[in-house]
């Protein structure tokens, strides 16, 4: 099926977002860049914010479908959840720290439709997850599982943005530090061979 000049559009300015920001961009530029009338572009989005919008939930869409195919694997909710991240990480890596900096700043209706994805997120596949393999003995049960997402999981790529993480180590030395480190903090040591 092939997509709609809308769906081109937002695709692009997703793409454009993440490497340079929001905040310099307007849609003059962005018909410019992506060789479309102003007119046209006014048709398709009211405004920037509208466009900004669609974009991140484009973004949001994506991710979430690839994860969608890693919950309906047999796997272990451990190694589910190593994976989800394991996703993530590789999105975050296509960040700009400008990005996150620029929506907080300018776009706060924006990142309050990011942020609602994020608690999405956490509330039904990070916590669902954490909570199976309590359930099913990996984690001992005196975890307070709410408080370790909190403490460990909770703005992720602002941390990993924030520091060049992404600039000094590879996604498997981040992911072993970020991630599989903290799981192993609470899943029972003989289930440490499992991820």
């Amino acid at each position: 099926m092939e997509s709609t000049k809308k769906e081109v559009l937002i695709e692009k300015t997703l793409d454009y977002f993440l490497k340079y920001g929001t905040r310099n961009i307007t849609m003059d530029d962005l018909a410019v860049q992506f060789g479309v009338s102003k007119k046209t572009l006014y048709s398709l989005f009211r405004n920037k914010e509208e466009l900004l919008k669609e974009s991140i939930a484009l973004l949001w869409s994506n991710y979430l479908k690839e994860v969608n195919s890693i919950l309906v694997s047999a796997k272990n909710p451990l190694i589910q959840l190593i994976e989800t991240y394991s996703l993530a990480i590789e999105y975050v890596r296509a960040f700009d720290p400008i990005f996150l900096y620029t929506l907080k700043k300018y776009h706060q209706p924006v990142l309050a439709e990011y942020d609602c994805y994020k608690v999405h997120m956490r509330n039904n596949i990070i916590l669902p997850l954490l909570e199976e393999a309590q359930e099913k003995g990996y984690i001992e049960q005196s975890i307070n599982l709410d408080f370790f997402a909190t403490i460990n999981f909770d703005d992720l790529e602002e941390k990993l943005l924030a520091k060049d993480i992404f600039e000094k180590y590879a996604n498997e030395e981040i992911m072993q530090y970020y991630i599989v480190l903290k799981l192993k903090g609470i899943v029972k040591i003989e289930f440490h061979t499992l991820f």
